[in-house]
Parts: C-alpha cells; sequence; structure tokens
C-alpha cells in the first residue's frame, strides 16, 4: 500500500493505525540511536499461500541483537511470529512485502537507560529488486566499523549511520553503491548487503569476524552453492581482488540477490556469469519456498 494513512502497524501487541504508531520525542531510542531491527521479506507462492522466507532465523538474530545491547525483549519469539503474521494479515498484502520488526528504547531516559522497549511491525508492498545492468559500485575513504567500536553483528539503527555516509559519498560521486573497507584496507561488506566474489570457479565471500553482519542470505548462498557442487571459501579480501572478478554479487534480504557491473571503473562480468545465474535462480527457488532442502527457512501461511 502506497496510502501510509491506511497501512496499520502492530505496536507492543496491539494492531493500531500507521498514523497513531508513536513513539515519544524523549525515547532513548531517537536521542541515542538504542532501537535494533530486522528486515524479513514474504514471497508469494505459485499457489497463492505466503513464505515469510527466514522468519525464525531473523527473530533469532533479534534476541542475539538485544543480548549484546541490554535489551530485554517483552514478548517470546512465538508471541512475534504471531505477531508478524496479523500484522501482514491486517494490511491486507497480496504480492510480496517486507516487514520491518524493531525494538526500540521507549523511555525518557539517560544513555544507559534500557527499559520500556517497544516492539514494533510494520509490512507493506515490495517487489523483487532488478538492476539488469549490474551495479556501479566504488571504494571510497569510509571505513568500516569494527567489533571493538559500534560490533557490526548487532543489527542497530546506529550501525547504519556508517554506511549511510559511505552512501551518501558514493552517491555524489555518481555511484549506485559502496563498499567499505576495514582498517587494514580488506574489504568487508557494502552498507545494507553483504557480497560473494567469484573468482576461478569459486566463490570466495569475507568471513563473520571480518567487521559483517551475520547475515542470514548469506547462508542461503553459501549452502545454495555447495550444493551446487561450488567450493566457498570464507576469508579476508583486497581490494584488487575484486578487479580480478569473474563475477561479483551483492545479498541480503533488502537487495535479494545484485549483480555488480563494475568497481572503481574495472568491468566485471558478472550477467554473463554462469555461477551468479546459478544462485539468483536458486535463491528465488527458494525465496518461493520450492526447494525442499531449504525448509527451515520456511514459514508458510496464508493471507
Amino acid at each position: 500500500m502506497s496510502d501510509k494513512n491506511s497501512r496499520f502497524i502492530c505496536m507492543a501487541g496491539e494492531i493500531v493505525p500507521y498514523k497513531n504508531a508513536t513513539i515519544g520525542i524523549g525515547a532513548v531510542a531517537l536521542k541515542y540511536g538504542a532501537q535494533i531491527f530486522e528486515g524479513i521479506r514474504c514471497y508469494k507462492m505459485r499457489n497463492g499461500a505466503y513464505n515469510v522466507l527466514a522468519m525464525e532465523q531473523h527473530i533469532q538474530r533479534l534476541f542475539d541483537s538485544a543480548r549484546i545491547m541490554r535489551m530485554p525483549i517483552p514478548f517470546t519469539a512465538e508471541e512475534i511470529k504471531a505477531q508478524i503474521i496479523a500484522t501482514l494479515k491486517a494490511n491486507n498484502l497480496t504480492a510480496d512485502s517486507y516487514i520491518r520488526l524493531a525494538c526500540s528504547v521507549g523511555e525518557d531516559g539517560p544513555i544507559t537507560s534500557t527499559g520500556d522497549i517497544l516492539v514494533s511491525i510494520a509490512a507493506f508492498a515490495q517487489g523483487r529488486k532488478t538492476f539488469p545492468e549490474g551495479q556501479k559500485v566504488c571504494i571510497n575513504g569510509w571505513q568500516r566499523i569494527s567489533d571493538a567500536q559500534m560490533p557490526p553483528r548487532i543489527k542497530c539503527v546506529a550501525n547504519y549511520q556508517n554506511g549511510r555516509l559511505a552512501m551518501l559519498q558514493a552517491k555524489e560521486d555518481g555511484y549506485d553503491n559502496v563498499l567499505l573497507t576495514d582498517s587494514r584496507g580488506k574489504v568487508c561488506e557494502a552498507p545494507t548487503a553483504t557480497f560473494f566474489l567469484i573468482r576461478g570457479g569459486k566463490l570466495i565471500t569475507p568471513a563473520v569476524t571480518d567487521g559483517i553482519l551475520e547475515s542470514i542470505t548469506r547462508d542461503i548462498v553459501i549452502r545454495l552453492a555447495q550444493r551446487l557442487g561450488y567450493t566457498v571459501i570464507e576469508r579476508s579480501i583486497d581490494r584488487t581482488e575484486l578487479y580480478l572478478a569473474e563475477g561479483l554479487f551483492f545479498a541480503g534480504t533488502g537487495a535479494e540477490i545484485l549483480p555488480v557491473g563494475s568497481v572503481d571503473g574495472f568491468t566485471i562480468a558478472t550477467l554473463t556469469n554462469e555461477i551468479y545465474h546459478q544462485i539468483h535462480q536458486g535463491y528465488f527457488t527458494v525465496s518461493c519456498a520450492e526447494d525442499a532442502g531449504f525448509t527451515d527457512y520456511y514459514h508458510l501461511t496464508s493471507l
């Protein structure tokens, strides 16, 4: 739905109109960025039912983020699952959609506040992302945050300012996306997605200890690639390795599987790479719950 006034949000377990889904201006979530969240995709299947992709995995990651952020979530995982389905139904969504699940420190207090955790769930129509020519990507001067500063494995709002600054610069410079490097110059990830490099017929991606979010889509891609018989290597990646890639693509809940057409002006032939196309096709087969090898990522429902 494009009209926000006709949408419904789940706030603290209750379905309310969009205009009533508010948080106090003095909330610690606003003053100090004390909010964690998850983005979840819901795909319409051929039979008219829906698959909330990796819902259990996303909720578990939310609880992992909450543990590190010392934010006690006032609902169980099962209760949150039910609230997600209720939000989808309340919005009468009939196509692919996107769900934003968040936990915010709602009280007006000091930076150390951990109470009054407000759980909110929004759902809205969102189709698949396409980039037929591949994204034009750069690496600029912004460095990725580290585990010793603002741990990237926490999916919190504050962490995204790091990638936002890099993306704003990239857009200003005429690029579609950006890859951030760490203090060693190793390539970490894009602001909203992880990435895979194809070289020598193998897939290479940064390790989870290399300043990246522990991506759920990353896990799906690795599993798909290994089942197809490809070697997947998790290690640190140099910037110049990207220039020699046979293929390069982003992977994430929002990004899905997006091809890269160039990095810093070096052309990458991702769109003619067979491995990329196999992964792309395989991912959407999983998304629509048509792959029996990924049932642990499926939550099937009618809306």
